[in-house]
């Protein structure tokens, strides 16, 4: 499967507004209907650099799932130096039947109660321990947070437990 980088889709958009400013000038359709095409490449432009990230898999601040699969974790302490807040990076697969189960990678707000879970569950995963992470809103108010760019996310409350063992294989499976 071939794959392009950035550069080759910020090349296609360069391509088709230069053939949409060379239609422009040389063809003689009314002036709305060029001003309409415009408009049109350029929307078009905005939606694939905001839809961009999601395509290539750089985490969301989507909610979290109620109950998911703990794969990795990758905790960005905070920066002073920088003014980096910090960040939790964690990726999981949705536990319910009905929701995709493709593995997502989201991202908290840095805090020292995230830290202590999620390094917890970490390591835990690195004893070979499957965790299932259960996640609810939390309703207690923190105060203002400190960085205004996290006005729209709730918080919530992550706790991890220890995945059931896997039962015996089925007697189909093996041959």
């Amino acid at each position: 499967m071939l794959s392009f980088g950035h550069a080759a889709i910020v090349a296609a958009y360069v391509v088709v507004g230069l053939a949409l400013l060379l239609l422009s000038l040389f063809s003689r359709w009314h002036w709305r209907v060029k001003a309409g095409l415009v408009v049109l490449v350029s929307a078009a432009y905005c939606a694939c650099y905001f839809a961009l990230p999601a395509l290539l898999g750089w985490p969301t601040d989507r909610t979290v799932p109620k109950r998911f699969n703990l794969l990795a974790v990758y905790i960005q302490e905070p920066d002073k130096r920088t003014g980096n807040a910090g960040n939790v990076f964690f990726w999981a697969s949705d536990l319910d039947p009905d929701a995709d189960q493709r593995p997502r990678a989201y991202k908290l707000p840095f805090s020292p109660g995230y830290k202590s879970v999620f390094q917890e569950g970490q390591g835990k995963l690195r004893q070979n321990i499957p965790q299932i992470g259960e996640a609810e809103p939390d309703d207690e108010v923190h105060g203002v947070p400190s960085d205004r760019q996290q006005l729209g996310q709730k918080s919530v409350k992550i706790k991890f437990i220890d995945a059931p063992p896997a039962g015996p294989p089925s007697k189909e499976a093996g041959g």
